[in-house]
């Protein structure tokens, strides 16, 4: 038997049936091509999510050191305490393993060298990421 197509040229039935069915060797390639290219997508924006979180991170812990240092200096040199941690209302936003360090060093006979660190371990990369600031407060009251 003989069926016109849409060009009116003849064609057998079984040699529509042996080549109409299933795809061809092109759209395999291109349907895995386009798959490739969606995956890398895919894994490109869990990636930038994870490097959003960090440093909205390390965005949050440098407030808290900042806010930290303009405490101590406009306490003066009189005031600055031991050197040990400090608490920020600000540590809750980080995750729980987060710590602080504040280290007061002498640095000559009228000053000192403030440091003030805050550690905390990053989720998404399994690794504890640090902020530092350091500062000179001196005893005659003018901050450096």
């Amino acid at each position: 038997m003989f069926r016109f197509s849409r060009g009116f040229t003849q064609h057998q039935n079984a040699s529509t049936k042996r080549f109409g069915a299933g795809f061809s060797f092109i759209e395999v390639i291109v349907a895995i091509f386009i798959m490739s290219v969606m995956l890398l997508l895919l894994q490109a924006v869990v990636r930038s999510n994870v490097l959003v979180r960090s440093s909205k991170n390390q965005g949050i812990a440098l407030s808290i050191a900042r806010n930290e240092l303009e405490i101590l200096r406009s306490g003066g040199y009189a005031a600055l305490p031991q050197s040990g941690s400090f608490q920020d209302i600000l540590l809750n936003s980080l995750p729980q393993a987060a710590t602080t360090t504040l280290a007061i060093s002498t640095y000559n006979a009228k000053t000192k060298q403030v440091s003030v660190s805050v550690i905390w371990l990053e989720p998404g990369l399994n690794a504890s990421s640090t902020v530092s600031l350091s500062t000179l407060i001196t005893q005659t009251g003018g901050l450096l």
